[in-house]
């Protein structure tokens, strides 16, 4: 008896709905705590709020650190390692520069720094000391920590919560639309477009749409969350590569970018005073916005026209 009411709970719709969003809850956090435990670091990822970075990093990139001693970072005016430490002056502060001097002195490691917008051969920073690291830039993700800074400009919480629960009164609505739709479903009929092919469409229009702006397009805001509030822009990732090397910071000169993608990543180097200035491996939401696209596509097709079962019969026949 308590087997049949377990499964007459199980199937109902609202509890898998439950478990559903208490395992994408439950994924995020495992995914945070993952992420400080792997990365060794207690900020794995940081929004990008100010300029001075420019152009290597924008404002709203978000930023994957690592956590490393003072002796593993590369000091350098060109190819240093990006780090991020505490405000020696306000600690609950963070900032992001370019290592450009380390010395090891009798009470520890002195690191100098400053922002690539600085320019010239003038620090931002004076030297502090390896207390404040926290660790160091391996990659970026553009756009998507304009969202992080837009929700801190306005009330991190409250405004959260309320965007969680517009995401979960669509998850619970497309889940009981679907359910209707086969409840009511009826012997064959010539077939029209239904709400899943409308879906379909939509879909991949916003993902090609995507893909095409993650290459050439570029997109200027009121970014209320940066540091001071200002407009910003998001570019994509030709229009990024344009940008660097037409960038004019004060006391340098940029004479050229160069781009040099890999396997859902890129890097966007700059020639600067005749040096190569290293930039950071940089998430390829191109590469990303295909993919998903294919998987996509594929499996819809699959359960429209059975292809994997068409596949499976085609190569059993061929192998008797």
């Amino acid at each position: 008896m308590a087997v049949v009411t377990l499964k007459k709970i199980w199937k109902n719709e609202y509890i898998q709905t439950a478990i559903m969003i208490a395992l994408m809850v439950g994924a995020v956090f495992g995914l945070w705590y993952g992420s400080q435990l792997v990365l060794n670091t207690e900020y794995p990822a940081l929004a990008v709020v100010s300029t001075s970075m420019l152009p290597t990093l924008n404002v709203g990139d978000v930023i994957i650190v690592q956590g490393v001693n003072a002796i593993q970072i590369n000091a350098d005016y060109y190819t240093g390692d990006i780090v991020v430490f505490r405000d020696p002056s306000k600690p609950d502060y963070r900032i992001v520069h370019r290592a450009v001097k380390i010395e090891n002195t009798s009470n520890g490691y002195w690191i100098t720094t400053r922002g690539d917008n600085v320019g010239g051969d003038k620090d931002q920073f004076s030297p502090w000391h390896e207390s404040f690291l926290i660790g160091k830039v391996i990659a970026r993700v553009p756009y998507v920590g304009n969202f992080s800074l837009l929700l801190n400009a306005y009330g991190t919480f409250y405004y959260f919560v309320f965007i969680i629960i517009i995401i979960i009164n669509i998850i619970l609505s497309l889940v009981f639309s679907s359910e209707k739709d086969k409840t009511v479903e009826e012997p064959k009929k010539p077939e029209k477009i239904n709400i899943g092919t409308i879906f379909f469409i939509i879909f991949n229009v916003l993902l090609i749409g995507f893909a095409l702006f993650s290459v050439i397009g570029s997109f200027t805001f009121w970014q209320i969350g940066a540091e001071p509030p200002q407009y910003v822009t998001i570019r994509g990732m030709y229009t990024d590569l344009q940008y660097q090397a037409t960038y004019k910071p004060p006391q340098s000169n940029i004479n050229g970018a160069f781009l040099y993608p890999s396997i859902f990543t890129y890097q966007i180097d700059c020639l600067v005073n005749g040096n190569i200035r290293t930039g950071v491996p940089t998430f390829s939401w191109l590469q990303a916005s295909i993919l998903v696209l294919v998987v996509y596509d594929l499996w819809e097709l699959n359960k429209k026209w059975h292809l994997g079962e068409k596949l499976k019969q085609r190569l059993s026949s061929l192998y008797k």
